[in-house]
C-alpha cells in the first residue's frame, strides 16, 4: 500500500483543517500513487537511505525492537514494491544490516527528499509508522520526526496534520504533560477511563486521609497530607477534562459505530479488520496492525472518514 498519495492528499486538505488532512488523503492516492515509478538507480538509493534513517529512528530511544525491525521491514518491501524494483526479502535485510554504514541517514533523507514535497511527507509517515510500531512514541522519537520534517522543508502545520494519523498528542484531544503526572500520582494508565480513575482514587483516599492518621505524629500527619492533597489535585485534573467518545468503523457492515471493547473494527484508512482490546482504557490507543494508524477517532472526525 503507498502512503505517498495520502500524504499529499493530507497536506491540501489541511488548509481546510486536521479533518479535511484526513479526508483528502484518500483522494490523494488515487490522483498521484499511480505516477510513473522513480527510475532504479534513484529508488534504490531512496531504498537504502530510508533504511538508515528508519533504523536510526527506531534505536533513538536506546533500543531497537523486534517489532520496530519487523515495521522497517514492511516499510522497505512497499517502497520496492511501489518503486518498481525488485529487490528480495534477503536483499532488503542487507540494506538494515549495512545502515551503520551511512552516517547521518536522517539528515540525509531529509535532503534527498526536501525538493520533492510528496517524498518527504510520505517519509514522515515512515517515520511515524515505526515510531509508533512498539507502542506509543516516545518524546525523543516525537522529537526526531519534528526536526526532520522541518529539514525536510514542510511547515509546522504540515507535520502536525500528518502526525493526527498515529498520535492523540498532536490532536485537539487533552494530552497534556499536567495529564501524565496526574495519570502517575494515582498509578493509572495514561487512556484510563473514568471507572478506573475513580477507582484508584477511592483506594488512595482510604490510605492518605488525614482522618485515618489523626493519631499519629505530626511529621507524619503533615506527610500524609501533602499527599492526599496531590491525589485530590490529580482526580481533579483528570475528571475535569471533556469526556471523549470514540467511534470505529464496524468490520461486517462498514458502518459507524461508537467503539466498545473486543468488537469487530475495520481500518479507517487500509481497511484491515482486527479487534479492539479487551479493556475500555486500551481502546483510545488501538492500532491497525497492518499500517499502525489509531482505529478509533472522536465523532466528528470518523464521521469524514468513513
Amino acid at each position: 500500500m503507498s502512503w505517498q498519495g495520502k500524504a499529499i492528499g493530507g497536506s491540501i486538505g489541511s488548509f481546510f483543517g486536521p479533518w479535511g488532512t484526513l479526508a483528502g488523503a484518500a483522494a490523494g492516492h488515487f490522483l498521484v500513487d499511480r505516477k510513473p515509478p522513480p527510475s532504479e538507480k534513484q529508488a534504490l538509493r531512496l531504498l537504502a537511505i530510508t533504511a538508515g534513517a528508519l533504523c536510526d529512528l527506531a534505536g533513538i530511544d536506546g533500543r531497537y525492537s523486534v517489532k520496530e525491525d519487523q515495521m522497517i521491514r514492511a516499510i522497505l518491501a512497499e517502497i520496492n514494491r511501489n518503486a518498481g524494483t525488485s529487490l528480495a526479502p534477503h536483499e532488503l535485510a542487507f540494506l538494515i544490516d549495512d545502515a551503520a554504514r551511512i552516517n547521518r541517514c536522517l539528515a540525509r533523507l531529509a535532503a534527498m527528499t526536501r525538493e520533492d514535497p510528496h517524498l518527504s511527507r510520505a517519509a514522515v509517515v515512515w517515520l511515524w509508522r515505526v515510531a509508533v510500531s512498539d507502542g506509543d512514541e516516545t518524546p525523543a522519537e516525537t522529537a526526531c520526526i519534528a526536526s526532520f520534517a522541518r529539514h525536510a522543508g514542510l511547515s509546522e502545520d504540515e507535520a502536525r496534520h500528518l502526525s493526527l494519523f498515529y498520535t492523540r498528542q498532536t490532536s485537539a484531544l487533552p494530552s497534556s504533560q499536567a495529564r501524565r503526572d496526574a495519570c502517575s500520582v494515582l498509578g493509572v494508565p495514561y487512556h484510563a477511563d473514568p471507572a478506573q480513575i475513580k477507582a484508584a482514587y477511592r483506594s488512595l483516599s482510604l490510605t492518605y486521609h488525614p482522618d485515618k492518621h489523626a493519631g499519629l505524629d505530626p511529621a507524619i500527619r503533615a506527610l500524609t497530607a501533602e499527599k492526599f492533597t496531590q491525589v485530590k489535585a490529580a482526580y481533579d485534573t483528570l475528571c475535569g477534562e471533556p469526556h471523549h467518545d470514540w467511534y470505529a468503523r464496524q468490520a461486517g457492515s462498514g458502518q459507524l459505530a461508537p467503539a466498545t471493547a473486543e468488537t469487530f473494527v475495520s481500518c479507517f484508512f487500509c481497511g484491515q479488520k482486527t479487534g479492539l482490546p479487551p479493556h475500555a482504557g486500551q481502546i483510545p490507543s488501538a492500532r491497525c496492525p497492518a499500517c499502525q494508524t489509531l482505529l478509533v477517532f472522536e465523532r466528528a472526525l470518523a464521521e469524514q472518514l468513513v
